[in-house]
């Protein structure tokens, strides 16, 4: 062998113990010293076979042993004591085979790792072998054919090493690669690299699939990696990138992308510089985010938030917080929003104190939800405060609500229900003028009553108006008034009837509270719990109540 000096293994046992083969075997391990000619000698450059044993029992990271033909165990290092647990008693003179899994065993692979190392010279594999004590610890093999002068097979030389660690940091790595892959794809964020010597870009998968781009067709250049970049932006971008990789800085910016089907993609992206052992920069590292869907998610949070703003106000506008001077009047309000509660509800009430000590109500409800229906209610709202204050009886006050809902309704389908009442100065004496509205209750000395007035239309229904009555009420001196919207009305009488709740149903629920409710908040909150288990969820339709009551004195 040239430039190489060459020694003879003797693989009889050292310890004694007979090896079965140790005569054939005695000159057939040939071991070369690098750089010392062949047939060179003298004692600083011959390398003896007593050295080489040493050097092989020595070894602890490695086991190195020797197979007869048949494949059983001629020799043993402490490397493989280590390794595999057995000790050369134990295990000289044993076929090889029992290092495998039994499964494998069963297969046949150890004799066909010796008969492709003796058919091709070598075998080198890994897989998972089995120790003295049964636990698997994974290994690198590495099988050589030993063959003598006439080309006879007299036994292998095998090498094994434990890479269990590196095994488990490989799959600990592809592990995080995979979960990087699966981050990068929920985050929609790719990643690039640019090399500055060879200005090849590599991308990853989800960098790929972002710019709509096939991995097998891209360049790789740096001039690829611009051109789904948006024309406009396309000189920027390219600046940016270039500037960090000349000057070393980080970068940051805004990318619009078209992908090859014309669809246009918004991307966050940022990345730094990677030097080189000189200092000098190499690489450009950065991420590329597709914010497309989060932008517009912002954009419709932006517009929520300005519609809920509008809601609000328009619902303060509907439903104000009342209250009235009079300490002998208690005024309490109720609303509740129905199933539909996305939607901007067009209930509406409103109290006003007038001068002569009279006190005049309102309750209404427009047809339908949203911000259209609810700037009728406050217009109509705004007007009736008007139309009191100037006077107006209750006719003229509703055709004069009806013209202003003719006038300002964005359809000629909406339509606007009305109670309107007086209470006298006195407060023996109550007004009611209904236009298409459920009538209120009176409750008086226990009893409780739907009120018998004048009814006319909705406002809006008719073309040529109509002439509203109203109807007085001598209410004594102890009374309450419930005043409400159809919403408390309409629900089911029970879970998965047909039948509507009703007034008549309404009537003996508010007679119920009356003997269990402390006081008139308790009255009005027992009342919506009555309803709406009766209905056996929340209500299809919004509700409203406005409660007025005159107890007696000291109560």
């Amino acid at each position: 062998m040239p430039g190489a000096a060459c020694a003879w293994v003797d693989t009889a046992d050292r310890r004694g113990a007979a090896c079965p083969y140790a005569d054939q075997a005695r000159t057939s391990v040939p071991v070369t010293s690098p750089g010392v000619a062949a047939g060179q000698t003298g004692g600083a450059a011959q390398v003896t076979a007593e050295q080489f044993r040493l050097l092989v029992e020595g070894v602890k990271d490695y086991a190195i042993f020797l197979l007869d033909p048949e494949g059983r165990v001629a020799s043993w290092n402490a490397g493989a004591e280590r390794i595999k647990g057995y000790r050369a008693a134990e295990i000289l003179g044993q076929h090889y085979g029992r290092f495998f899994e039994p499964h494998d065993a069963a297969a046949g692979k150890p004799a066909r790792a010796l008969a492709r190392a003796a058919r091709e010279g070598r075998y080198a594999g890994r897989g998972w072998r089995v120790r003295k004590d049964g636990s698997r610890f994974y290994a690198h093999v590495t099988i050589n054919a030993l063959f003598d002068e006439t080309g006879q097979l007299k036994g292998f030389a095998k090498i094994t090493r434990d890479v269990t660690a590196e095994q488990e940091a490989e799959r600990t790595l592809r592990e995080r690669e995979h979960q990087l892959v699966e981050a990068q794809a929920v985050a929609q964020m790719g990643s690039f690299e640019w090399d500055l010597t060879t200005d090849q870009v590599a991308c990853s998968a989800e960098l790929h699939r972002i710019y709509g781009l096939d991995p097998d067709t891209f360049a790789g250049t740096f001039a690829a990696f611009l051109r789904p970049v948006h024309p406009d932006d396309r000189a920027v971008v390219a600046n940016a990138i270039r500037r960090a990789g000349r000057e070393g800085t980080p970068f940051r910016m805004q990318v619009r992308i078209v992908r090859p089907d014309g669809d246009l993609r918004l991307l966050s992206s940022w990345g730094d510089v990677v030097r080189d052992e000189r200092g000098q920069p190499s690489r450009v590292l950065g991420v590329c985010q597709d914010v497309t869907a989060s932008l517009q998610r912002e954009e419709q949070l932006a517009e929520a938030r300005a519609q809920a703003e509008l809601s609000r106000r328009l619902q303060n506008g509907l439903l104000p917080s009342l209250s009235l001077r009079d300490p002998a009047l208690l005024l309490r309000t109720r609303y509740r929003a129905g199933q539909e509660r996305a939607l901007l509800g067009a209930d509406f009430f409103d109290a006003l104190e007038l001068s002569d000590g009279s006190v005049a109500l309102l309750i209404g409800d427009v047809a339908g939800h949203g911000p259209d229906e609810a700037a009728v209610g406050v217009a109509l709202r705004a007007a009736w405060r008007a139309l009191v204050l100037a006077g107006h009886d209750p006719g003229d006050l509703l055709d004069g609500l009806d013209k202003v809902l003719v006038h300002d309704r964005p359809s000629e389908e909406m339509f606007t229900t009305v109670c309107c009442a007086w209470i006298s100065p006195d407060r023996g004496r109550v007004t009611v003028a209904l236009a298409g509205h459920p009538p209120p209750l009176l409750v008086r000395a226990g009893a409780v009553q739907a009120v018998d007035v004048p009814g006319g239309p909705a406002l809006g229904v008719l073309d040529d108006g109509y002439p509203w009555e109203a109807g007085v009420l001598e209410v004594g001196d102890a009374w309450t008034l419930l005043c409400y919207t159809d919403g408390l009305i309409e629900g089911r009488l029970a879970p998965g009837a047909v039948e509507r709740f009703g007034i008549e149903e309404l009537v003996e629920a508010v007679r119920g509270q009356l003997a269990v409710a402390a006081g008139l908040d308790g009255l009005l909150d027992g009342l919506l719990g009555v309803v709406q288990a009766a209905n056996g969820a929340d209500l299809s339709d919004d509700v409203a109540i406005l409660c007025v009551s005159h107890p007696e004195p000291g109560r």
